[in-house]
């Protein structure tokens, strides 16, 4: 069996957990039979074991290299929105922008990751990792809900009171307020990591198929592609907050999936980081195009803001599905492989 292979398996579980989502809880505001939450930790459990077993065995059978690579990382992209989809309907999050928030830390989290290996060419793994500590966080919540309901999430704990505002901290809000501390550090360890890098680098850094000295000021350029996309996000559902839906989240998953790809392309044969990217630019024409029909032409907001949603997962997944395409042709031609079966083995 070809490595890739297994990383498609291991996301069919993803898959599978996303579709009971759809099936029993779509508005992601409702409970579930206790055996659905048991299905999100197995499943889950199953794709972080396929992960690690993929590049296990495409070293075994001499199949590792950079098509592995980027499948990999590419899968991992989209799984990272997939499963925090999943988790939002085990807390009963509802469609919201805490929702959105909470995906920008964690896209936030493997972007930087894959900036990181971009310019120092390793994949640090940090004391609280995403495809470790990160995913068995995750297993756990499914199975606490599983067990007590999702109304556990929402148990008050404290209250704070601001002005004439009574604030209710729940157990969601503090579960999540360690998620995202976690993946501050993580970003904070990965800067630190590049700040060594080019520190330590006594000889120029190769960008692009040329000699240039690099610093790590103009490595932490790398993240303001990913800063303005969000801010474009956060703007589009300040204006409507209805933007915030399933396709809205997909789209921004794919996007992010996409960009993530191309750095790792870009790491991988040495070119220039990839700092325009054309689904980043998805947010910004639906609220160029929101503002024009509803603000100018007065057509009903609801019905817009449905077609923009279902606009912007359909760009995404499709120039996604192009590129993934268009890059799975090119490596298989030059390395002469095949990308979901063994061509050449080291036993034959």
């Amino acid at each position: 069996m070809a490595p890739n292979v297994i990383t498609l398996l291991g996301l069919s579980f993803i898959l599978m957990n996303s579709l009971t989502v759809l099936y029993y809880d779509p508005y992601l505001n409702e409970a579930s039979p206790r055996w659905v939450y048991f299905s999100y930790a197995i499943g889950l459990f199953l794709y972080q074991t396929f992960d690690g077993c993929d590049g296990v065995h495409a070293r075994r059978t001499g199949q590792s290299g950079p098509l592995g690579e980027l499948f990999d990382h590419s899968i991992d992209a989209v799984n990272t929105s997939l499963s925090f989809f999943v988790f939002c309907s085990a807390a009963a999050l509802g469609y919201s922008p805490k929702m959105i928030i909470c995906q920008f830390f964690l896209l936030c989290n493997f972007y930087v990751s894959t900036w990181e290996e971009y310019h120092t060419h390793k994949l640090f793994l940090s004391e609280v990792s995403g495809p470790v500590e990160g995913i068995l966080c995750i297993c756990l919540s499914f199975l606490i809900t599983g067990f007590f309901s999702s109304q556990f999430w929402h148990i008050t704990l404290m209250n704070l009171q601001f002005g004439n505002n009574m604030i209710d901290i729940e157990v969601l809000d503090l579960f999540l307020l360690s998620l995202c501390i976690g993946i501050i550090f993580n970003i904070a360890a990965a800067r630190e990591n590049i700040r060594k890098y080019y520190e330590n680098e006594k000889t120029n850094t190769l960008v692009g198929n040329n000699t240039e000295p690099f610093t790590e000021y103009d490595a932490l350029k790398g993240l303001l592609p990913f800063f303005i996309y969000y801010i474009s996000v956060f703007v589009l559902i300040m204006i409507d907050t209805e933007f915030v839906s399933f396709p809205l989240f997909i789209s921004i998953g794919f996007s992010v999936a996409f960009v993530v790809g191309r750095i790792i392309v870009a790491h991988l044969t040495k070119q220039y980081f990839p700092y325009i990217n054309f689904p980043m630019f998805i947010p910004s024409v639906q609220l160029i195009l929101y503002l024009i029909t509803v603000r100018m032409l007065g057509y009903d907001p609801s019905k817009i803001t449905f077609a923009l949603t279902w606009f912007g997962l359909g760009s995404s997944v499709g120039i996604h599905a192009m590129f993934m395409n268009e890059i799975i042709y090119e490596f298989t031609t030059f390395l002469d492989v095949w990308a979901l079966s063994v061509k050449h083995s080291k036993y034959t």
